[in-house]
């Protein structure tokens, strides 16, 4: 994002709050007001976009205010500064006391704030500090220890955990001792002591700090030189009392945004019960004003990233930003501050080991809850059960060896993060010796992501709420006798609002008003469980634990296809797929004839309907935007041309037609549907090459020596006149590769086709340095830079066909990208992908050297060169699948904006890139083709778009182009989904298939499924197992089964019903079945049903997080594939990636050596023990039976499909070898 250079304005960004105070004689820089002290609160999950902002009344003295309706502005008890910059005198380490002036340590650690430079200089301390322990992968029980926390239970009366900050390149030695209430602003005026008594009088004081001049604590503060003032809470005093002090920037910008929010001055009345009431909801911390923002982002007292949710533990998010070399640890929702998934939001720099501290003392309190809890409930249990379960020191549940049992929360949300999608999403491990290189928290939301929605259910209640506990309670009351309410009290109860529960749990829940739900929800609400609703956050006051939001469709029933994909559509913020009839109309070119232009426009193009020229696209795709030729020229000289509708002719800029191809900003291709960008009158007809028609089309046309690639000359660009001669699909080209005779092609011959795939692959061969002639297609790394057209049913696959025309597309795109960046050096639309985390690569590199493979990351050439060498194809897909965690996505950007070595496209392995090739599919191609438009006119078509709305033109295309991938790899999973649940039920059991091991943990592994194109978990604690083992140095997990014990009937323990505790393990297959059914309906029937009623503040994390205690998760995850503990948090790591592949005949079509079609009569003639017993590394020790798990090495899996989850979910099991 880099710094922010002028508040954002239009649409979709914040705009400052307007409201000021007007006050005699001070100038509006000079008026502030204290923060509230309140308590400190546990609070909930991100932010939300207003439909629109209003305005803000001033805050005038004694003026009540209502709860704000937008992000941006509000009031907060959580005050955003302690008002103290650090002069050359004080000391930032607080040497002395808190606490009524007790002695050292007497209260909380307080959390201090970081200028971009005090940051990047901990950070590498941090890092040489690791450096000197040396690579290690992460230890079981790590997390668990070495935290020294101070808690809350120990702190002095009076204490206080604020946060201070300073300015860039303050002084941070001085030996003045600061106590709570005391803080001093820097100055000519020295610093003065507080007395102890002086501090006695603020010990009630219990506002939470946070931040720099910390957005955390402004309410307790003294001036120099002045007696310790103690005011009513928010009320406000003016600077100009007290002179010769100054305020910083930040500093002003925080009382800005406490004074924006409306809160009562110290010159009025005492605050009435409404205001008292108002205040003590106060819980959230204000935006500061985005007039504010570029000052500070410029001065480095802020930075600027895309927040990012962890979807596995939704109590901690990550920011990446271009200022630092790794993400930023947000810690919990509070430091999240309403923030949502993809907001680009301003982020002040916290001490992390202060910020891990609150973090643990937060895990320690669940976590002895939790032992409490689990205590209770083994002594409710049978003591004859066999599952002899203990609790760990860490208070985490153990089961035998290395295996842990997780709870039952964990293990429903782990199957629905990890059951419904592609492949496993990774973030950095954290624990307490390996903490984040970087902490911080949200001070403003800058700019959301346009038109976001969010699919999910509809419920009355909330969970576990009060209302909930009544409702069970009138019903046992009911069944026993009691008398209900009558009618009309049930009328009087009717909620003011329901429930929306997002599908997507970094959402929170959302308040919807109940006249927007279905009329008779209220009284039926158990009939909506199953329907698929959409809403929108319109706003989200700072005295809400939840936005407030808008129900904008309901789509219909979960499990219907149809219903599905316009789920996934909408929570990739794609609408509806139809045009509106405005833009229908707008059009034009409905009699748009080549005869009709004129002919000084003909004569400005290069005829070349002579040429043999033919498209190659997807069968039955009506549009075709491209098209080749190739034509031999003798002395081993080859001309190639690639062709590509001339888009800008047709679509002017800020036409109604370009509006609408930029808000949808990229073509959606799902497994069952196409969502386009453009309407069918451009993209299939006027735009589209159609066999026989001539058309206008924007050329890269080149020469290449036949037998080396080599390209002779220079490529030549520019406005063409083409007529297909025809058009070829997929399928057609790749049978020319399977040997089915004389293939017949229209428009084309056979040689042509192979003449360009020999050339393709000697591009690629010099791509990465003509290291290697065998150069296998590694399509996930592809994915990186674009979605798959057309959509495939495994990511994996690959074919002739899309090799020619992908090889292609990088060598036009190339030679665009050269040419814009020579004659627009400032302006150039470009693409770019940055190089692998650092730090993940290594540990891949480790990893595979472990595993007796050699990787060489120095390059990209070289890194993907040793993947080129695996020649076991399973092991190569494995491999790539760890290696895509180490990448980043690729992002359009602006030639200025990136700075030289930043610019080179890393997986493509060249220096500048740019999209082209597809202007009917991609926005940015669009924008791409107008600029080579001027430059191909010479200058006689001006561009006129400044830096600021590229810049933005670009991330609205990143944003898309990101959603529409996500989109696609979803759609493959429904499908996949869908399909694999056929084919069970063909077989009439159990549907096993090859998987790679990719990754070991001490209680589970990961497993990549080739055939299928799936990674998934399998979690030890689901399998019959009577103990594991991690040996860790050698990366081998141990499984100590349980002889004769179906892995697919077995049944957890704290899954089976509670009376049938104690029965013995071994269970028939129909009652394990049963079971898992009768758990699976009453959980189901918890999870659609959202809850509604009041919370207390205490209850506010069980609300929005799943707040899994660091050590445990790191622990149950030690060894995480590439997080080593040697290394912490990184830059962005992209999300699952997908490949598509959807016809028969792929090159690279996996094939499971062991899964087969239930008619494949020598396979099914084969005894289970027969077809799988080679892939078991087994052994035999003193009558345990013990089965060896390692990386890269193949198991079985039996798949199962659950179609009644939204969106349908995926879970596998290894096959118990002793069951066989």
């Amino acid at each position: 994002m880099g710094m922010i250079q002028q508040p954002l304005q239009g649409v979709h960004a914040y705009s400052p709050v307007q409201g000021q105070v007007n006050i005699a004689n001070v100038s509006p820089n000079q008026q502030f007001q204290f923060s509230q002290m309140q308590q400190q609160m546990g609070l909930m999950n991100p932010p939300a976009q207003p439909a629109s902002h209003r305005r803000n009344q001033s805050a005038l003295p004694n003026m009540s205010m209502g709860p704000p309706p937008a992000p941006s502005a509000g009031a907060s008890g959580t005050a955003f500064g302690d008002l103290n910059q650090h002069g050359g005198g004080q000391n930032r380490e607080n040497s002395a006391g808190r606490g009524r002036g007790g002695p050292t340590g007497g209260g909380h650690t307080r959390r201090h704030s970081l200028a971009l430079p005090e940051a990047k200089k901990a950070a590498e301390l941090a890092e040489k500090k690791r450096a000197t322990a040396g690579f290690q992968f992460p230890v079981p029980g790590a997390a668990g220890a070495g935290a020294s926390l101070q808690r809350a239970g120990n702190a002095a009366r009076g204490g206080h955990g604020r946060s201070q900050s300073m300015a860039i390149g303050g002084p941070r030695a001085g030996g003045t001792g600061r106590g709570p209430g005391n803080f001093q602003f820097p100055g000519p005026v020295s610093s003065l002591d507080v007395t102890s008594g002086q501090q006695a009088d603020l010990q009630r004081h219990r506002a939470r700090g946070s931040i720099n001049p910390s957005v955390g604590s402004l309410s307790g503060f003294q001036y120099a030189g002045q007696p310790q003032m103690v005011l009513p809470q928010n009320q406000m005093m003016i600077p100009q009392l007290y002179p010769g002090q100054q305020l910083s920037a930040l500093q002003m910008a925080q009382l800005q945004a406490l004074q924006q929010a409306g809160l009562p001055t110290m010159a009025g009345a005492p605050l009435n019960a409404q205001q008292q009431q108002q205040q003590r909801k106060t819980l959230f911390t204000p935006y500061l004003p985005q007039a504010t923002l570029p000052a500070l982002l410029n001065d480095g007292q802020l930075v600027a990233g895309i927040l990012r949710v962890n979807k596995k533990n939704r109590s901690d998010a990550y920011v990446t930003t271009n200022d630092l070399d790794a993400d930023i640890f947000i810690c919990g929702s509070k430091d999240r501050n309403r923030a949502l998934e993809g907001d680009l939001v301003a982020i002040e720099l916290l001490d992390v080991d202060e910020v891990w501290g609150q973090k643990r003392e937060k895990e320690e309190k669940k976590k002895r809850k939790d032992i409490t809890e689990s205590r209770g409930d083994r002594n409710k249990s049978d003591p004859g059960s066999t599952e002899s379960q203990s609790i760990a020191p860490d208070g985490s549940i153990r089961r035998r060896g290395s295996l842990r049992q997780r709870p039952t929360q964990k293990k429903n949300d782990d199957v629905e993060v990890e059951g419904q999608s592609l492949l496993l999403m990774e973030e950095e491990e954290i624990s307490d010796d390996h903490k984040p290189l970087y902490a911080g928290h949200v001070v403003a939301v800058i700019e959301r992501i346009a038109g976001q929605m969010f699919s999910g259910t509809l419920g009355l209640l909330r969970p576990s709420s009060q209302a909930t506990k009544e409702k069970q309670e009138a019903e046992r009351s009911a069944r026993d006798g009691g008398h209900g309410k009558s009618h009309s009290e049930r009328q009087q109860d009717k909620p003011k609002i329901v429930w929306f529960k997002p599908t997507d749990k970094r959402v929170p829940l959302i308040a919807i008003p109940t006249e927007q739900a279905p009329r008779d929800f209220v009284e039926k609400h158990q009939d909506y469980a199953n329907r698929i609703f959409v809403a929108c956050i319109k706003r989200w006051p700072i005295t809400s634990l939840h936005p407030f939001g808008t129900l904008v469709e309901q789509l219909g029933e979960m499990g219907d296809l149809r219903v599905e994909t316009d789920a996934l559509l909408r929570d990739n913020n794609f609408g509806s797929d139809d045009f509106s009839e405005a833009v229908i109309k707008s059009v034009g070119w409905e009699d748009w004839k080549l005869e009709n232009e004129s002919d000084a426009f003909l004569a400005s193009r290069r005829d070349l309907r002579h040429e043999r020229i033919f498209t190659v696209d997807p069968n039955g795709t009506k549009e075709l935007d491209d098209a080749l030729h190739v034509k031999d020229l003798g002395n081993d000289k080859v001309e190639i041309g690639l062709h590509v509708t001339d888009i800008a002719h047709f679509i002017k800029a800020n036409s109604l037609v370009d509006r609408e191809a930029k808000k949808r900003g990229t073509g959606v291709y799902l497994m069952t549907r196409a969502v386009n960008m453009l309407p069918p009158r451009l993209s299939a007809e006027v735009c589209s090459l159609i066999p026989g028609q001539s058309r206008l089309t924007v050329s890269v046309i080149f020469q290449v020596d036949k037998n080396t690639g080599k390209l002779e000359g220079e490529p030549w660009i520019g406005k063409t006149i083409i007529s297909s001669s025809g058009k070829l699909a997929y399928d057609d080209v790749d049978s020319v590769f399977r040997g089915n005779g004389n293939v017949q092609l229209a428009g084309a011959t056979a040689d042509d086709v192979k003449t360009l795939y020999t050339l393709a692959n000697k591009f690629r061969e010099a791509r990465f340095g003509n290291r290697s002639t065998n150069i296998p297609p590694l399509p996930l790394l592809y994915q990186l830079d674009d979605e798959n057209v057309p959509v495939e049913q495994n990511i994996f696959n690959s074919s002739a066909a899309h090799e020619i025309i992908e090889e292609i597309s990088h060598k036009a795109n190339y030679f665009v990208a050269q040419k814009l960046f020579t004659a627009m050096p400032d302006k150039a639309f470009l693409r770019r992908q940055s190089p692998p985390n650092p730090r993940r690569l290594v540990t891949f590199a480790e990893r595979m050297s472990r595993a007796g493979y050699q990787i060489d990351a120095s390059s990209s050439g070289s890194l993907q060169n040793s993947l080129f060498k695996v020649e076991d194809a399973g092991l190569r897909k494995g491999m790539e699948t760890l290696l895509v965690k180490t990448l980043h996505r690729a992002k359009y950007y602006i030639s200025e904006q990136v700075a030289e070595d930043q610019r080179p496209h890393y997986v493509l392995n060249l220096p500048l890139y740019t999209h082209f090739t597809n202007p009917t599919r991609r926005y940015a191609d669009i924008v791409v083709h107008r600029q080579l438009d001027s430059i191909l006119s010479n200058g006689a078509i001006e561009y006129t778009e400044d830096l600021e709305n590229l810049a933005k033109t670009a991330e609205q295309c990143n944003n898309k182009k990101d959603s529409a991938h996500s989109a696609q790899e979803q759609s493959v999973h429904i499908e996949s989904c869908r399909m694999m649940d056929k084919k069970a039920q063909l077989l009439g059991g159990d549907l096993i298939s090859e998987g790679i091991v990719i990754c070991v943990y001490e209680s589970a592994f990961d497993v990549l499924i080739p055939e299928y194109g799936f990674e998934k978990r399998v979690h030890c604690d689901q399998l019959p197992l009577k103990k594991a083992e991690f040996r860790k140095d050698e990366r081998i997990l141990e499984l100590y089964w349980e002889k004769g014990v179906s892995s697919s009937a077995y049944v957890p323990e704290d899954e089976r019903p509670k009376d049938s505790a104690a029965g013995a393990r071994t269970i028939t297959t129909n009652d394990a079945e049963a079971t898992r059914q009768r758990a699976k309906e009453s959980y189901e029937a918890q999870r659609k049903q959202t809850h509604a009623g009041t919370m207390e503040t205490e209850e506010v994390d069980a609300l929005f997080e799943d707040d899994d205690s660091a050590s445990e998760v790191t622990e149950m995850a030690a060894g995480v594939s590439l997080n080593s503990t040697g290394d912490r948090p990184t830059q962005s790591m992209p999300p699952s990636p997908t490949r598509n592949g959807l016809r028969e005949g792929m090159r690279t079509q996996s094939d499971s050596k062991i899964s087969k079609s239930a008619v494949d009569a020598p396979e099914n003639q084969m005894s289970d023990k027969e077809k799988y017993s080679s892939y078991f590394k087994l052994r035999e020790e003193g009558g345990e039976f013990i089965q060896d798990v390692t990386e890269m090495s193949r198991v079985p899996v039996i798949l199962k499909t659950d179609l009644t989850k939204s969106p349908p979910c995926l879970t596998i099991r290894s096959l118990n070898p002793y069951a066989l």
